[in-house]
């Protein structure tokens, strides 16, 4: 897995949040990534939870954490779907948006996770880093090992985590 971090990672105050910002650009047609970051039965395979249903209309979702068994199930809610453009939910009190854009073979992917503790930065960023490459290698076709919860520190979180802490400014 890479630890090299690009994309211009960003973070940013808004209105009393912080929202971290980071992009990738995948080797896949944008209905395809859409599929993978909507489907209940794809999400498991890169994301860091497990969800109730398809994440294509809004309303309530139940979400829980991929191998974190002291993590609770969190109560999440679909805020936004604009097919196969945008996708806002609540994951517990965290708003996720992930935008889609590009033709073709590619798409341009941007996530923005809203959180209220500045700290977490590098943590969610560390994460994220580990689940795009997760995306990516499943819309690959590979058979992509599990590097969310626990299992991310055996797939270079540690060092994700002190490259994004001196990127994003947080010590």
């Amino acid at each position: 897995m890479s630890s090299h971090v690009s994309g211009n990672p960003r973070l940013t105050r808004d209105d009393g949040d912080w929202v971290l910002v980071l992009e990738r650009i995948l080797e896949h047609p944008r209905e395809e990534v859409w599929a993978a970051l909507t489907q209940a039965e794809q999400i498991p395979n890169w994301g860091p939870f497990t969800t109730d249903r398809d994440l294509t209309t809004t309303g309530a979702v139940r979400l829980a954490h991929i191998d974190m068994p002291e993590a609770d199930e969190k109560e999440g809610y679909v805020l936004e779907v604009n097919a196969p453009h945008l996708l806002v939910f609540r994951w517990g009190d965290d708003i996720l948006r992930w935008e889609l854009s590009g033709d073709g073979d590619k798409t341009f992917l941007v996530l923005r996770h809203r959180f209220a503790d500045r700290q977490e930065a590098p943590s969610y960023a560390a994460g994220w880093h580990l689940c795009l490459d997760g995306l990516a290698g499943t819309l690959a076709g590979e058979k992509m090992p599990s590097m969310v919860g626990h299992n991310a520190v055996n797939y270079g979180w540690r060092e994700l985590f002190a490259r994004y802490a001196e990127l994003l400014g947080i010590n």
